[in-house]
């Protein structure tokens, strides 16, 4: 049972080594202790041998030898425990010194290192290198130099060094401390990715040309870049080509309403980049939709970016988003996102600043127009939500509006979300500053429902504004619908009614002829001149006028009017006739015959009279004599 303790107790020890080193005169051991309790370890040296230790420097020596036990002691709990016996040769466990690395020059794909190894003769050596996180990576052994050269290295890159060399028969010296250096820079490989949109503006023939680069990889840029060179140039006038330099990845020129050649190139301190060109055309559409539903809200330190995109043909490859302060636009930071991603963090925030983010879709040499919106890392995005009115409803439907205004809220708000609720169905969304007005469809008619908008935060939600509505039982066109039909069939009735009875009446109760509207007429009933004594007779015979189709007498009947005297009795002797266009006129007073010719002053009459019998002498108070 002792023996199986010990064994666990030895077992704690494990990959014990240990080294010489004979110019330093100092002897190192290195071991694994698996006891999980190391807290305040003090461990010691035994040292034995055959004979006894007189001086412990002498035990330092070339051919010096003894037995090694190593033990470790727990200042809390007091509890000891030893390693196994370890038998040491310091003439085989010999070490050769640690080198120390006194410079390293730089080009931008190499490294020229120099060292020393302290005393004694160096055999051969190696170098380790990494780049940040990397792994090491070993050279070939070479042979001891003043110093050593690494090449095929990137180009403004940071490495960490460390050399390790050999005396003769001796153990590998340990690694040196690591250097880290940055290999210099070159001229960029690739030329940056470039993307436009053109503004349109159809009242003017000068548009906008927005011009989008992404930033080039480490490995292309192969330096700092410190700016980039953008050309254009008409295709139509080259000697019109302008060149704009800017260090921010965006740029908006003016252009006219024609063709244009675009080139853009980086350049840092060793150089530029190779250009990249493309082909523009200011007069054609663009097709690459702007992203919609753009919402911020903080996080800790940094923003949360919501927005959404609507998919179309166009394949939006990724998302560049641009975000700076409000009072320092020169200052923009960019990030760009796979095309599948809509959400995304901004970090390094001030507390105190107003941020302006802007979002562009791109789509390989197109993108959109942005869509921006403020925000803060205190109050998320800056816009509130007021004048929620009722726009327009049916029976069927439910239409609401609303309007976005800046300003700072005393919450941080995720998100706004409209909702509708009624006796047997509800429906919600979230709404975003791009909507202003939204429509509930598939309603139930003459029911009330309460559309409201509340708003969600990290510790629950509250009510923003709230309405109820009534929907009707039909709609107004359905009133049309129904109210012209009946109309149309009440004016066609009272048509048809007009239409009847005027038929009805012209050929049932024809008008009968009144003697009374007559001017002969009025003369044969009137009782003033009945029983006259006298006689008046105007013969016929030279007046009748034939009418040859209809064989019947005409005869023109005039009133004609004659001055006389007011104690005179107007007495007509005479039936005016016209024959050939010739009017007689005869007036009889009580004396004798007058011939009067006075312009008449009444409306002419025409009567169709049949033929007169030849036995018919004339007329006389309405009797024809025998």
């Amino acid at each position: 049972m002792e023996c199986l303790k010990f064994l666990e107790l030895v077992l704690n020890f494990v990959n014990t080594s240990c080294h010489y080193l004979f110019h330093e005169m100092s002897f190192t051991c290195r071991w694994i202790q698996l006891n999980k309790d190391r807290r305040e370890i003090i461990n010691t040296f035994i040292i034995s041998r055959a004979k006894d230790i007189t001086h412990c420097p002498s035990l330092l020596n070339l051919y010096s030898s003894f037995y090694l036990t190593i033990k470790s002691k727990n200042v809390f709990n007091q509890n000891v425990i030893f390693s196994a016996v370890y038998k040491v040769k310091l003439n085989e466990i010999i070490q050769t010194p640690r080198p120390v690395i006194t410079s390293v020059n730089t080009t931008d794909t190499s490294l020229t290192i120099t060292w020393t190894s302290g005393k004694g003769t160096i055999t051969k050596c190696l170098i380790r290198h990494k780049h940040l996180n990397e792994s090491w990576t070993e050279t070939a052994v070479f042979p001891p130099s003043v110093e050593s050269l690494i090449d095929g290295l990137q180009p403004f890159t940071e490495y960490s060094l460390s050399v390790s060399c050999v005396n003769g028969l001796s153990r590998w010296s340990d690694w040196s401390a690591e250097t880290r250096v940055k290999t210099s820079e070159s001229r960029p490989t690739a030329a940056p990715s470039v993307s436009y949109y053109v503004s349109s503006d159809k009242k003017s023939r000068i548009r906008q040309l927005w011009l989008l680069w992404k930033a080039l990889d480490t490995k292309d840029a192969r330096g700092l870049i410190r700016g980039y060179e953008v050309s254009y140039t008409p295709i139509k006038q080259p000697s019109m080509r302008q060149v704009v330099y800017t260090s921010d990845l965006k740029t908006v020129v003016s252009i006219m309403t024609e063709e244009y050649d675009v080139t853009v190139a980086a350049y840092n301190s060793a150089g530029q980049s190779p250009h990249r060109r493309i082909r523009v055309h200011a007069d054609l559409p663009q097709d690459v939709p702007a992203v919609k539903g753009l919402w911020v809200y903080s996080e800790g330190p940094s923003l949360r970016l919501h927005w959404e995109h609507e998919f179309t043909a166009v394949n939006v490859s990724e998302f560049a988003i641009e975000w700076h302060c409000a009072e320092n636009k020169d200052s923009s930071r960019w990030e760009r996102v796979n095309g599948s991603t809509f959400t995304t963090i901004l970090t390094g925030i001030r507390p105190d600043e107003i941020y302006n983010i802007s979002v562009y879709s791109v789509s390989d040499t197109l993108c959109s127009r942005s869509t921006s919106i403020s925000a803060n890392l205190q109050h998320g995005t800056l816009l509130d939500l007021v004048r929620f009115r009722l726009v327009n409803v049916t029976k069927s439907s439910v239409s609401v509006q609303w309007v976005w205004q800046e300003t700072k809220l005393s919450i941080n708000v995720l998100q706004y979300r409209l909702v509708l609720k009624g006796k047997h169905d509800s429906q919600s969304l979230r709404i975003f500053p791009n909507t202003q007005q939204h429509s509930f469809y598939n309603l139930q008619a003459n029911t009330r429902y309460s559309v409201f908008i509340h708003g969600e935060t990290t510790t629950g939600n509250f009510s923003k504004a709230s309405l109820d509505v009534n929907t009707p039982l039909l709609d107004y066109e359905e009133i049309v619908k129904l109210a012209v039909p009946v109309l149309f069939l009440v004016l066609g009735f009272g048509i048809f009614f007009i239409l009847t009875r005027t038929v009805w009446k012209e050929y049932f109760f024809p008008n009968i002829a009144n003697p009374g509207h007559s001017l002969i007429g009025r003369w044969l009933l009137n009782p003033h001149y009945e029983g006259s004594d006298k006689i008046c007779v105007q013969q016929l015979d030279n007046f009748f006028v034939v009418d040859q189709q209809t064989e019947r007498n005409i005869i023109h009947v005039e009133h004609c009017m004659s001055v006389v005297s007011e104690d005179e009795d107007l007495i007509p002797s005479k039936i005016c006739s016209n024959c050939e266009g010739t009017t007689q006129t005869l007036w009889k007073s009580n004396s004798d015959y007058e011939e009067n010719t006075q312009t008449p002053s009444s409306v002419t009459e025409y009567i169709n009279c049949p033929i007169i019998p030849a036995n018919l002498d004339y007329v006389q108070n309405g009797q024809i004599p025998g």
